[in-house]
């Protein structure tokens, strides 16, 4: 949940997130497929508090979190509300983006989304106080840092890092961007890091949307080397809002 990529092919795009947490956090299994009444979602799932860092739903949307908002802040001793509940809460919506504007996010720890929603890429963060949307260019491959583990400096060096590689690669694969982040061997502000007993990269997993109507999740857990890929169908659904437009038929109206 502290490292993010974004990264547009010619029929599909690809997400990745590496997960930068303390070892001694109760270990997590591979992805599972959760159902609802109309909806549902592929994500790992985090035993201790039981939502997710990351998963894609069956309406085709992603939605992959970070901790923290633009800058470092200072952390309460209690908040009310998991952020990794948030993200399984997303999940289960057609659309996140309009649910996450009316959530209440008053107790909740700062964070950042990654969200792919109606073929477009969001950024939404929540930064304690205010909600911030960011709209990008989906024709451009991006990487977000965690603002509560990497400074100013060390996020512009990894986003050098990454521009670098990736207009040098003939091709891109789950190995090749896991290749990548092995080749930087900064254990403090590299992609796989380890900063001792408290903090270390624990996981990556790997999203693919299409070619075809399905997602692709592959969970990576990088001290037992176990990797472990779910698919999920995807699916177009076209909610029925007539009744916001009619909500009873007026005079001369004939359904």
């Amino acid at each position: 949940m502290c490292t993010v990529l974004f990264i547009p092919q010619q029929e599909s795009v690809i997400f990745t997130s590496l997960r930068d947490e303390n070892p001694g956090r109760h270990a997590v299994g591979g992805p599972v497929i959760m159902t609802g009444e109309n909806w549902s979602f592929l994500a790992p799932i985090d035993p201790q508090a039981g939502g997710t860092w990351a998963g894609i739903n069956n309406f085709g949307n992603v939605v992959i979190l970070l901790n923290g908002a633009f800058e470092n802040h200072k952390k309460k001793t209690r908040y009310k509300k998991s952020r990794g509940l948030i993200v399984t809460g997303l999940l289960k919506s057609v659309y996140p983006v309009v649910e996450w504007s009316l959530m209440d996010m008053d107790g909740v720890e700062p964070y950042t989304l990654v969200v792919w929603s109606e073929q477009n890429l969001f950024q939404l963060a929540w930064d304690g106080e205010h909600k911030h949307r960011t709209h990008f260019d989906t024709g451009m491959a991006r990487i977000w840092s965690s603002a509560t583990l990497y400074s100013p400096g060390a996020k512009k060096n990894r986003e050098a890092l990454f521009e670098n590689w990736i207009h040098s690669q003939p091709g891109i694969s789950r190995e090749s961007i896991l290749a990548f982040f092995s080749s930087v061997k900064d254990p403090v502000n590299g992609f796989l890091m380890n900063r001792g007993a408290g903090l270390k990269t624990l996981s990556y997993s790997f999203i693919q949307l299409g070619p075809g109507k399905q997602g692709w999740l592959s969970y990576h857990d990088l001290d037992s080397g176990i990797q472990q890929d779910q698919v999920l169908p995807l699916e177009q659904y076209v909610p029925d809002l007539h009744h916001l437009y009619f909500p009873s038929n007026p005079p001369g109206y004939a359904r």
